[in-house]
């Protein structure tokens, strides 16, 4: 898997971000040596974190978390975009109006799935045992991260 180094989405992407890009995008590139495991959620790793890092950076630059909630731990991007939190549970955290306000409820929406399928069912352990990634399955949720970001910083204009 090859990306565009000179993409405005990578481009926006800090020096830790973009080395995180960089494990997921070697270890993709190992497939032949890795062909027998029978998980590659591994790959998808540091593509979530990036993806994280970038979603939050996002809603700082765009004033939708403060610089104390952006360096903080208690901030979570699942919660903040979660279109299913009831309205007895939404705070100042819950973002996922504000986002589909700002981006458009198609782009606010991708951005969730995104987060769900390539984060909440990629990291959780669920008893079934069913959410082991295929090597095929591992590139498709780290070129679906890439593109939401692409289509983010479409949206926003992000310049390289």
């Amino acid at each position: 898997m090859e990306i565009q180094k000179e993409a405005a989405w990578y481009q926006y992407l800090d020096e830790c971000q973009r080395s995180l890009v960089d494990v997921s995008l070697a270890l993709i590139n190992k497939q032949e040596q890795l062909r027998d495991l029978p998980d590659f959620s591994f790959i998808v790793f540091s593509m979530a974190k990036t993806y994280e890092g970038f979603l939050k950076k996002v809603f700082f630059d765009l004033e939708l978390i403060n610089k104390q909630t952006y360096e903080g731990r208690r901030f979570r991007i699942g919660r903040a975009l979660n279109p299913d939190i009831r309205n007895h549970q939404r705070d100042e955290d819950w973002l996922y109006d504000d986002v589909a306000m700002r981006f458009g409820e198609p782009l606010a929406r991708q951005l969730w799935d995104t987060w769900l399928i390539c984060r909440n069912h990629v990291f959780h352990y669920f008893g079934d045992c069913k959410q082991s990634l295929s090597f095929e399955q591992a590139v498709d949720r780290v070129q679906m991260m890439v593109d939401s970001m692409q289509a983010v910083a479409e949206t926003i204009e992000i310049k390289n």
